[in-house]
């Protein structure tokens, strides 16, 4: 009796317990009901605040994904079968469209709503691509033509570098023609700067400027080796008023000028070119052969160019030998008119050069080029709005089959999709037409630097008498 009565308080004691887990579970399961209802809840739309669609660039950028989209890309989104996309979504969809209806018949609301489930979420990344692009043409070889402005072509290659090297030592008080050799030079190299200061960043080094030519001044004026003008964009009144600073008055530290070149241009990338105007040889006992070697040395993209200004024999054959050994050229210049017909002669373009040169404009075929390069971007703008129009006329196919709304409404509804899809066609025609004006634009912009250059190279030639 006492092991039946111990059998039964231990049955009472698991009934009890196995009760207690079942209440336990239910109260679980009930709450994870309820957290799912809450979430199902969540993700239904609220279409009592919904404004009127906006078909405009602005409204298809401010657009957000539909949450029936997730996080496609747009690459994924143009990559998308609509209809198996339609097939996996319809039973959420048709869920969603049957809480919508029973709520609404409002075609304005039930458009919104569509896009609130269905709209892309790609149109902000693929129309902001498409108004960044800009059209890039080669920049036309032109020689002693104004660069473009930086901002309006964005950017542009590493100048090149020039070095004007000035020999402003007593010798250059002389007369030529009747004129002073100093002011002579100024002026050529004036007007060379004019020219090769278009194209590359300048610096104007003179020396032979300090002490005077006494024994006694000696040691001051061939240490005075100064740059004037800092190496950097031209800007002919600056340039023209370094020319002003100084005067005819002492040695020639001609090597010496040539080693301050090298220790400036230390770490400067691209091209490097030296340009001496001189009268003379050295005088301050360095060797500028050995120092057009070591600016070159290593280096193919530096030269030693010069020109011997009314010189005698022995100055001419150790500037031949300086611009040799600097890879680069000598030119002689016995009058004022040779030292400026040498300076502009070896950078005017010849006459054939100039009849072609038309071509280093953008022709009909560059310029289709660049349009078929902005289509690109346009084109998937295009795509995603088709991709998008496709779901909404599946999505209202859906709200017919199932009767969710009256005939009357899905018109209606199928009438304003249409609307907007033509309004955001004509938005991407407005966008596509602004883009191809910019390609034009460029165009004409470096059409029209070509045609003043030509103009310009012409002109000088003419006033040269230069045939070629």
């Amino acid at each position: 009796m006492k092991k039946f009565a111990l059998l039964l308080f231990c049955f009472i004691i698991a009934l009890s317990a196995c009760s207690k887990d079942d209440a336990s579970q239910n109260k679980s399961d009930a709450k994870t009901g309820a957290e799912n209802q809450q979430s199902q809840e969540n993700d239904l739309l609220d279409i009592s605040g919904l404004s009127a669609v906006d078909p405009s660039r602005e409204g298809m950028k401010n657009q957000t994904g539909g949450i029936l989209m997730e996080e496609l890309s747009v690459q994924q989104e143009l990559d998308m079968n609509v209809e198996e996309f339609m097939s996996e979504k319809k039973q959420e969809l048709t869920g969603q469209l049957e809480t919508i209806a029973a709520e609404t018949e409002d075609p304005e609301k039930l458009e919104h709503a569509l896009i609130q489930l269905l709209g892309t979420p790609n149109y902000a990344s693929a129309i902001e691509t498409a108004e960044a692009y800009k059209p890039e043409f080669p920049a036309p070889d032109l020689p002693g033509a104004k660069r473009a402005n930086e901002e309006e072509e964005g950017k542009i290659a590493e100048n090149g570098k020039a070095i004007l090297l000035l020999d402003a030592s007593s010798s250059m008080l002389l007369k030529v023609d009747g004129k002073v050799k100093m002011n002579i030079a100024k002026d050529a190299v004036q007007e060379f700067a004019d020219v090769i200061g278009q194209e590359q960043d300048v610096s104007l080094i003179v020396y032979g400027h300090k002490g005077s030519e006494a024994d006694a001044d000696k040691q001051k004026s061939c240490k005075g080796i100064e740059e004037i003008y800092q190496m950097g964009p031209y800007d002919k009144e600056e340039f023209g008023a370094s020319l002003n600073k100084f005067e005819s008055k002492g040695w020639t530290p001609l090597a010496g000028a040539i080693d301050k070149a090298a220790e400036m241009s230390k770490g400067m990338k691209g091209e490097i070119t030296v340009y001496i105007v001189s009268d003379g040889v050295e005088t301050c006992d360095g060797d500028p052969v050995a120092s057009a070697e070591s600016f070159v040395e290593d280096n193919d993209h530096r030269k030693v160019n010069i020109i011997g200004f009314n010189v005698d024999q022995d100055a001419e054959e150790q500037l031949k030998t300086v611009s040799d050994a600097g890879n680069g050229e000598y030119y002689s210049a016995d009058h004022a008119d040779d030292l400026k017909e040498t300076i502009e002669y070896e950078w005017l373009p010849s006459r054939v050069d100039l009849a072609w040169a038309h071509t280093k404009a953008p022709g009909p075929w560059e310029i289709l080029d660049k349009y078929d390069e902005y289509d690109v971007d346009h084109d998937k703008i295009r795509a995603l709005v088709k991709k998008e129009n496709e779901r909404y006329d599946e999505a209202v196919s859906i709200l017919q089959e199932e009767e969710l709304v009256s005939d009357e409404v899905v018109d209606q509804l199928r009438d304003l999709i249409s609307e907007h899809y033509s309004l955001r066609f004509d938005e991407l025609q407005e966008l596509r037409s602004e883009k191809l004006d910019e390609v034009d634009a460029i165009a004409d912009d470096i059409r029209e630097r070509v045609d003043q250059w030509k103009e310009e190279m012409s002109r000088k030639k003419d006033e040269q008498g230069d045939l070629w």
